[in-house]
């Protein structure tokens, strides 16, 4: 098990379809750590689906369940994160991100729209590359401000990928 860098956590941001978990899982292979998904944390943690979050509180109370979950995530050691796509909307998330070491992992558009398709729940709006397009200005400065390590994963190289930020992350 690695245990010499000063981090002892890995956080992977990104927009949907970047392909965050399959990454996270060899990331956490390779050193031999847990993966941990915090979008599936959500639930458990305050008993309610993101729907209603979204529709009862808004997102206001969404970005904090959020910004708990992580915090929560950056008191355990040797594990590898994949957190939920807007979880650089808050401030105070960001802020957590910035003390440990944060890859953000970038996806073309193109790329995006390929992998995901046309199945992902919550889309607001019938125009699914307009929103895509939305978000990324909303959210792409704020992923560069909040990691420590970016990469493409347009190539769909998993394993070089992996490797890549083991490598950046042993040299923190």
């Amino acid at each position: 098990m690695y245990m010499s860098s000063k981090h002892k956590r890995i956080f992977i941001i990104g927009h949907s379809g970047a392909g965050k978990g399959v990454l996270a899982e060899a990331v956490a292979k390779k050193l031999d750590w847990k993966y941990v998904n915090a979008d599936f944390s959500l639930a458990p943690s305050i008993g309610k689906n993101a729907a209603e979050i979204l529709g009862k509180e808004g997102d206001a109370k969404f970005q904090h369940c959020l910004s708990e979950i992580l915090e929560h995530q950056t008191h355990q050691e040797n594990i590898v994160v994949t957190t939920d796509d807007s979880i650089v909307c808050s401030e105070r998330s960001r802020a957590l991100l910035l003390k440990e070491f944060t890859v953000y992992l970038k996806v073309s558009l193109s790329v995006q729209l390929e992998r995901i398709g046309h199945n992902r729940p919550l889309l607001p709006c019938a125009n699914y590359k307009s929103f895509l397009n939305q978000l990324r200005e909303e959210r792409d400065a704020l992923y560069e401000q909040s990691a420590s390590f970016s990469l493409s994963s347009d190539n769909g190289d998993i394993e070089a990928h992996a490797q890549q930020i083991v490598d950046a992350f042993k040299s923190k």
